[in-house]
């Protein structure tokens, strides 16, 4: 008995007990479907990232010594004017005093509470640098302006050179693991409150926090604008290339039976809810309705040949089944080629698919035809108005097969020439250019600080209380005036500027004494002497550590690409190894400087996942087809359409990111399908000892239609991502639907032309 025989007696088997069947697989997705509640909450930039990795080790280093590196900001910029103006600094003020109740809240660090030093006889006053706001005259404004200007610790820290714009930077002590929804949530009741009061006085919300949470939040919004949408488009879709309402019923049935365990699924294994996840219902969603059409749109051509209800759908399953299970198979391979690179957040999206691609193959040939004998479907003529159309292609493709093989080579050829041009970098701080708030944001913190973000380094003196040694405060300043003089860097903060500010003003504020003290009992005493003379929250625990044997570097960066980033990490870890000497310093450490490591080293493990992919998905279609020559075929024409596309690409922009990367993988696995479906049709066409030009007008016959549906819904499925909010998943979709319109020309119009030519048996 051959395989078809058998898939025939299995299709019959289900038809015969089709209610046991439904009933069954009704019980099994409502079981899987359950794991929906155990998706869990994101834990913002840490889900992106693998626990073990090196730069990641780095951040959790410094937030063992030091506390979290995790900030929130207010960011305030009077619509006109300066900052110090009495109402905006009340604004401050009252900021900075509300933010000490902010959820996790453990230090607050502003213009109004920044500890200024000055000298009152011999003794020396630590206290808020503004205080009474209201009995302030225009010159002591003035004045105030011209000391934080001068303060190294104002400037480019809580307050912009151009003191247009002014931080309230609060530090929180968030449990890793645990969203910032509470804090987030906080802060922007009182910006909304805030702007509300102050309407001549902007006030927004910014730090590291705020981009964290701005994961979750992009996803909910991802979820609730596209999916509606995109549920009509489906609809719409589903009708217009079946032409019967029942079908189409069948059709999204059978999309949403294959959704809802593959997210229960992915809450079974406690996956988290994260802009990529978000997309994986809708290629779920594409691929289950190719699998739909493909055996819907043949079944239903048989009716309309006169076969009988029972006869069609069995034949069709016969058709498809093998085509289909690879399809699902290969899907499956090249978007589990995505478990190669180590960004947590993209791999679940992946294994979400891959159930998906796993659950619409079994749903779409048990369930399918089940439910195909119990709703009323009737046979249309309307959906074979394009065989015509087929028929003339392949007239076409037979007369003109060397002219299209030239022309396609040529193009390629020319496309793989720009190629070269590409080279891969990122820039973490674009993932939300999409979020127009966020943008607003960032423009805004960009242009006066540089950007929002920190960086950090350690550095150890190898004993207790090291670091009120003069030596040790020397280096540390060295190393402080060199990070300053990279172009990388905005400004850097140290205890050493501390001793530096307490020992000029126990000199009379002489500049020559703005120095480090060469005694160091008096260095020792003057950490004592700050230390008792802050208020609670506002000592230097967060600069270092409890037995002083550490301290830590607190370095604001410019913005800058991956690349940059990653030249800048090596630079510094160069400076260090040659200048530090005997004391210790693992580098710098922060969220610009781990993620282009993570993109980097993702991007490696992608480019081994895609020749793996790559690799199996064309062993299985040889072995499959039973033909070596065959299985080298189908190379061309799932090569072609990606040098087409990053030839295109390399046209507009000469960047590739990690985003265009996962294109890569999770577009491979579904513009084999068209390919699959191509060979197995021509493969039987062979066997039935049909001409070359007859094999081909078969194939178009049997698979054309279905071909250009799948693309169309898959084309419609990744441009739909255009809407996201996410920019990973905008260039995402995008790349994906050029690569699928690419592959759909390829497919139509190269592939059978290098059968007529090399498919010969």
């Amino acid at each position: 008995m051959n395989i078809e025989n058998i898939i025939g007696k299995f299709t019959s088997v289900i038809i015969s007990h089709k209610i046991k069947t439904l009933t069954l697989s009704l019980v099994l997705i409502l079981f899987a479907t359950s794991g929906v509640r155990f998706l869990e909450t994101p834990a913002g930039y840490r889900s992106f990232v693998e626990n073990d990795q090196q730069n990641y080790q780095d951040i959790l280093n410094i937030e063992e010594k030091y506390g979290t590196i995790d900030t929130l900001t207010f960011v305030i910029k009077p619509k006109s004017g300066e900052i110090f103006q009495k109402d905006v600094l009340n604004v401050i003020d009252e900021l900075t005093e509300l933010s000490w109740k902010a959820p996790y809240s453990s230090r607050v660090s502003s213009l109004t509470n920044y500890q200024y030093t000055k000298v009152d006889g011999d003794d020396i006053n630590i206290s808020d640098f503004i205080s009474d706001i209201d009995s302030l005259t225009e010159k002591e404004l003035l004045n105030l302006k011209s000391l934080a200007l001068k303060e190294k610790n104002i400037v480019n820290f809580i307050l912009s050179k151009s003191s247009k714009v002014s931080f309230v930077n609060i530090t929180l002590d968030v449990p890793i693991g645990t969203d910032f929804i509470e804090a987030i949530t906080f802060a922007e009741a009182q910006k909304r409150l805030f702007n509300e009061k102050n309407p001549d006085i902007f006030v927004t919300v910014a730090g590291s926090a705020r981009f964290s949470q701005n994961f979750q939040e992009t996803a909910q919004s991802d979820a609730t604008n596209m999916y509606p949408a995109f549920l009509v488009l489906i609809i719409i879709l589903s009708y217009v290339l079946l032409r019967s309402v029942s079908a189409s019923l069948l059709s999204l049935t059978i999309i949403f039976l294959s959704i809802l365990p593959s997210m229960g699924a992915a809450g079974w294994l406690e996956y988290q809810v994260l802009p990529p996840l978000i997309i994986a219902p809708i290629i779920i969603l594409t691929i289950a309705l190719a699998h739909a059409i493909h055996i819907l749109s043949i079944a239903l051509a048989n009716m309309n040949e006169g076969m009988q209800k029972d006869r069609a759908i069995i034949e069709s399953i016969k058709i498809n089944f093998i085509p289909v299970f690879l399809t699902s198979f290969t899907t499956a391979v090249g978007i589990a080629g995505v478990n190669f690179g180590n960004i947590p957040a993209f791999s679940e999206m992946a294994n979400a698919v891959v159930f998906g691609s796993a659950f619409s193959f079994l749903l779409s040939v048990t369930v399918l035809p089940a439910l195909f004998m119990i709703v009323p479907v009737k046979s249309q003529d309307k959906h074979n108005s394009i065989l015509p159309i087929l028929n003339a292609l392949g007239n076409f493709v037979f007369k003109f097969k060397n002219y299209i093989i030239l022309i396609i080579s040529f193009l390629t050829v020319f496309l793989i020439s720009l190629i070269p041009s590409l080279y891969f970098d990122d820039d973490f701080d674009s993932f939300f250019d999409r979020v127009d708030d966020w943008v607003e944001v960032k423009n805004i913190v960009n242009e006066e600080f540089g950007s929002s973000f920190f960086i950090f380094a350690n550095m150890d003196s190898g004993e207790v209380d090291g670091i009120t040694d003069p030596n040790y405060l020397r280096k540390l300043d060295d190393f402080a005036t060199w990070l300053e003089s990279q172009d990388e860097v905005v400004t850097v903060a140290t205890v050493a500027d501390v001793i530096k500010t307490l020992n000029k003003n126990m000199n009379e504020g002489s500049d020559e004494f703005y120095s480090i003290p060469s005694n160091k009992s008096l260095n020792a005493q003057y950490f004592l002497m700050y230390e008792f003379s802050v208020p609670y929250g506002m000592d230097l625990k967060d600069q270092m550590t409890a037995d002083k044997s550490e301290s830590r570097l607190l370095i604001r960066l410019n913005n800058f690409t991956s690349i940059q980033s990653r030249d800048f990490h090596q630079r510094t870890k160069d400076w260090i190894k040659d200048n530090l000497g005997s004391y210790q310093s693992d580098g710098i450490a922060g969220i610009p400087i781990m993620f282009p490591y993570v993109y980097q080293e993702n991007t490696n493990g992608l480019l081994r996942g895609l020749i793996f992919s790559f690799g199996i998905i064309i062993i299985v279609i040889g072995i499959t087809l039973r033909s070596i020559r065959f299985g080298l075929i189908s190379v061309v024409p799932n090569i072609v359409p990606f040098i087409l596309a990053y030839g295109v690409l390399s046209i507009f922009t000469k960047i590739v990111t990690f985003s265009h990367t996962v294109a890569i993988l999770i577009a491979i696995g579904l513009v084999v399908d068209a390919t699959i479906h191509f060979l197995t049709k021509y493969k039987k066409a062979n066997l039935m000892n049909l001409t070359s030009y007859d094999a081909i007008q078969y194939c178009y016959k049997y698979v054309g239609y279905p071909i250009i549906v799948a693309s169309v819904c898959l084309f419609c499925g990744f441009l739909f991502l255009l809407q996201s909010s996410f920019q990973t998943n905008f260039i995402l979709g995008g790349m994906c639907a050029l690569i699928i319109i690419f592959a759909l020309i390829i497919d139509l119009l190269l592939l059978p032309s290098i059968l007529l030519i090399f498919g010969k048996k």
